[in-house]
């Protein structure tokens, strides 16, 4: 009843051909330059690359399983490696930005970034799938109606005689959203807008060739027919549910789709019937405007996210987040529908301002490196007298394990410089304001005196680089204290803290 889709083709070619790549010893994972990575991601059907940093964790720790699943999978798929701090060029094409970044490549084109479990048979499992036709064909209207009666709880895109740019974009967002909503999304073509009307379920979308019809659960349908530039944002806001579950699988979905969420935290394996009933209907009456998406979390399984949003404790627990700019919209009314109905159209009219977390303020705060909280930060931070370099850190991240003393000693060489400031906020228990939340850690700004641009710090971590670093960019010129006086104030520092134990 369908046809052999391309990638159908290609993944029986994947099958049949022998990897004519050459690895390193007994090694099945092969190593990649920028002039070998063209060359084998052009020949062969797939091709599963793994952007790495010598000095990354993840990436030690994804090595061995990696390597497993590259054994499991010879003949089938290459799984190759980049040094992306060599192969810069490639890195920078392939909008690396973290290490490890996985990606999957078909004859040549890149088709979609791996998410899943980093363990052999998360990659084993994907190939896999990647091996089976993305897009099914479907040949007649009788064939279109059987299919997505079939489906008929999942989210169906139907490319109505797509042009080439277009089959290119569908099947690339086929890969994408089969491994985020497996069972939940499905991709089909028909050759012709006059298949599609014949079909009794499309008949009223009045299909036309070049377009996307979108065929949801609940029978409704949105058409695309735009550029296929734009479909990528029109299909995935299109598969979020009115009002689904929220996961760790499934979270890529709802950060790109660059909408903030209405969100609800919820047992499970016993969800309470008042909430899921209220938000579903929230969500049926789009009391957002489409300015907002509506899910709910597990918070059991991402407790950590509850806390996270400073929710902790609370039932129901409610908040408006955006995964763009980090901002929360914690809810504290009473939990009714004209409550909440309110609350949310205040969000969209601009009318609230985000929650912010924040420890109490110290009330002692004279050592040479400063204590920043999210209720102190325009008091210490935006103090337009002083020049200062704050710091956001996590307590369990290494490179802030490491440049944190780093940074002490730099505060205490410039403890006798009464322009400049040299602070640190552990960002996991306060908030930054939206425009200098960290997007990583360690992230460290530079605030000049008299209200010049913040500059973000980008460079070496050594006692000696903050200062060099503080000192090039301070408003208020100085001179840096010389060796004998910052080696008097760091032995200050420690006596201090002996004295403190």
């Amino acid at each position: 009843m369908a046809r052999k889709s391309l990638m159908a083709a290609a993944a029986a070619l994947a099958v049949l051909a022998v990897s004519t790549v050459a690895a390193a010893k007994d090694e099945a994972v092969v190593s990649l330059t920028e002039k070998s990575f063209a060359e084998t991601i052009a020949k062969e059907a797939l091709v599963l690359v793994k952007f790495t940093a010598p000095w990354c964790g993840h990436c030690k720790s994804t090595a061995a399983p990696f390597e497993e699943a590259a054994q499991a999978l010879k003949g089938k798929a290459v799984l190759a490696d980049v040094d992306a701090t060599v192969e810069k060029e490639l890195a920078t094409k392939y909008e690396v930005k973290g290490y490890p970044t996985i990606k999957l490549f078909a004859n040549g084109e890149f088709l979609t970034e791996y998410s899943g479990a980093r363990d052999k048979d998360g990659f084993v499992k994907f190939i896999e799938r990647s091996m089976l036709p993305s897009v099914v064909d479907l040949a007649t209207n009788d064939a279109v109606d059987a299919f997505l009666k079939e489906h008929k709880d999942a989210t169906t895109y139907v490319a109505v005689k797509p042009a080439e740019d277009m089959a290119a974009a569908f099947k690339k967002l086929s890969f994408a959203l089969r491994d985020l909503m497996p069972e939940k999304v499905f991709f089909v073509s028909v050759a012709d807008a006059s298949t599609a009307a014949d079909s009794k379920t499309l008949a009223d979308a009045k299909p036309v060739d070049g377009s996307v019809i979108a065929v949801k659960p609940d029978g409704g349908k949105e058409t695309f027919a735009d550029k296929a530039a734009d479909l990528d944002k029109w299909v995935r806001f299109n598969a979020i549910p009115s009002f689904g579950e929220i996961s760790r699988d499934n979270s890529q979905l709802y950060t790109s789709a660059e909408l903030p969420v209405v969100l609800t935290f919820m047992d499970a394996k016993a969800p309470d019937a008042k909430v899921k009933d209220m938000f579903t209907k929230l969500a049926a009456d789009k009391v957002s405007g489409g300015k907002a998406l509506f899910a709910w979390a597990d918070k059991e399984a991402l407790k950590s996210f509850q806390d996270y949003l400073g929710l902790a404790g609370k039932d129901p627990a409610v908040a408006i987040y955006s995964f763009q700019s980090d901002a929360k919209f914690l809810y504290s009314g009473d939990f009714t529908e004209e409550g909440l109905t309110a609350w949310i159209k205040s969000y969209v009219a601009g009318d609230l301002s985000p929650t912010m977390k924040s420890e109490a303020v110290p009330d002692a705060n004279d050592d040479p490196m400063k204590v920043v909280v999210g209720d102190s930060w325009k008091d210490v931070v935006e103090d337009a007298s002083k020049d200062v370099l704050i710091m956001q850190y996590a307590p369990w991240c290494g490179h802030c394990k490491k440049a944190e003393p780093e940074l002490e000693k730099a505060a205490a060489k410039l403890a006798s410089v009464g322009s400049v400031v040299v602070a640190k906020m552990d960002a996991t228990l306060n908030d930054a304001p939206v425009a200098y939340k960290a997007k990583g850690f360690p992230t460290i700004h530079f605030f000049p005196s008299g209200g010049k641009d913040v500059v973000e710090h980008s460079g070496g971590r050594s006692a000696d680089d903050f200062v060099e670093f503080i000192h090039k960019h301070a408003t208020t010129k100085f001179e840096i204290p010389d060796a004998a006086e910052a080696s008097t104030d760091d032995k200050k520092v420690e006596e201090e803290k002996k004295d403190e134990l």
